[in-house]
């Protein structure tokens, strides 16, 4: 007598398509890692101050980008010995001024340039934002944000907070005529 062979199953093709799907998302996930790893971009170090920049050309445009550092805009960091670029970006980043794309657009922020001050002895940096057209050196926003508690402060920011204080980074628009 020879064995009859095992019937398919609904159970058995279910089980399959699952297994299918997960090597596909794994493949898809792996695939999304290697290429973010290898974005072009590389850092270079100088005591407390990193300069990044990109593999991507200054004469034109990124497919993924519509401004491009040193065309469209500049950035400086002056920060040597003063305060970490790390704190800066912090500052930059919890206060959403480092997107350059809303930066320039016209329906974003439309700035001309923006300041960072850093006051030691309240361990906060201060930036202050000027749109395009703005008169006589007066910033149209100042925010400032405190390292210690991690928070933007709130109401007034008076003088106090950046006068005479060093300026760590600068941030132009070079489109602005």
């Amino acid at each position: 007598m020879s064995e009859k062979p095992k019937k398919f199953e609904k159970k058995n093709l279910l089980y399959l398509v699952i297994a299918g799907l997960a090597l596909v998302i794994i493949i898809l996930l792996a695939s999304w890692v290697i290429i973010s790893n290898n974005s072009g971009a590389t850092t270079e170090e100088t005591g407390t101050t990193a300069k990044v920049s990109s593999s991507t050309s200054s004469a034109s445009s990124s497919s993924t980008s519509k401004y491009v550092e040193g065309k469209d805009y500049t950035v400086k960091y002056s920060n040597d010995g003063v305060v970490d670029k790390a704190s800066v970006d912090e500052a930059m980043t919890a206060t959403g001024v480092n997107n350059y794309e809303n930066d320039m657009d016209t329906d974003g922020g439309n700035y001309a340039k923006i300041e960072l001050y850093y006051n030691k002895s309240e361990n906060v940096v201060v930036q202050k934002l000027f749109q395009n057209g703005y008169k006589n050196n007066e910033p149209t926003v100042i925010i400032a944000y405190d390292l210690s508690t991690k928070k933007q402060v709130e109401g007034y920011i008076s003088k106090s907070y950046y006068d005479n204080m060093p300026l760590v980074y600068t941030w132009t628009n070079n489109t602005v005529q």
